[in-house]
């Protein structure tokens, strides 16, 4: 039994995203090692809130567009 050669690569951009994102939260080595589910609970969880920071910036960029907007008569 072996894994597909996709899954390595895969599973490494995984943990190079998760080592990037996480702010210093993560090294390699624990990523590499930790088991799979909850490597992807943390995976899922940093997706999320890098969802949330996105969509938190785009709705104070929206603000800031339409307050910087002048009436002209």
């Amino acid at each position: 039994f072996t894994l597909p050669i996709e899954y390595s690569t895969h599973l490494h951009k995984k943990i190079f995203q998760m080592v990037y994102y996480a702010n210093g939260g993560f090294n390699w080595h624990d990523l590499y090692y930790m088991p799979t589910k909850l490597r992807e609970f943390y995976y899922r969880e940093i997706l999320d809130a890098k969802e949330n920071e996105k969509k938190q910036m785009d709705s104070i960029n929206t603000k800031n567009k339409s307050a910087g907007r002048v009436r002209r008569r």
